[in-house]
């Protein structure tokens, strides 16, 4: 029988987990006697501890519990990935929305109206925005500034 099986079901037999089959194997094995002396040897050797800390020991761990309150927040080793793996995302999804659609009439094909109108909505805007910010500063000249 191998050491690690022997020291393993030894073990098994002090705790008392060992299957009666697997004793008998057990007491068959000439290893088995000097490993079993050399384990209650050191059985012996070991003073039992107290089952029980002492009174004074208990109120110092549970006054340290309380005080110890652990992070509720990730660590940067933990969010580096996370937001790594984002901006990859971000960058996919950025792209695919800005790539030219494929259609079959070619892009320089644009009808005026199409033009005029998008041309016409985005002069209103850009004046409506001007003439916002003409009416916050106090001056013509501040629009620079800003």
């Amino acid at each position: 029988m191998k050491t690690n099986k022997l020291e393993k079901w030894i073990l098994l037999e002090q705790s008392g987990e060992l299957s009666p089959r697997r004793r008998k194997m057990l007491d068959a094995c000439p290893d088995a006697a000097a490993k079993r002396a050399e384990l209650n040897a050191l059985c012996s050797a070991v003073q039992p501890a107290d089952a029980e800390p002492s009174p004074w020991c208990v109120t110092r761990i549970n006054a340290r519990l309380k005080t110890e309150r652990r992070s509720l927040l990730l660590p940067a080793r933990v969010w580096q990935p996370i937001l790594a793996l984002a901006a990859c995302l971000t960058l996919i999804v950025t792209t695919f929305d800005f790539m030219p659609e494929t259609s079959t009439t070619p892009p320089t094909v644009l009808t005026a109206a199409e033009t005029y109108a998008w041309s016409v909505q985005f002069d209103e805007d850009l004046a409506e925005l001007e003439s916002l910010i003409l009416a916050i500063s106090g001056t013509p000249l501040d629009i620079t500034e800003m």
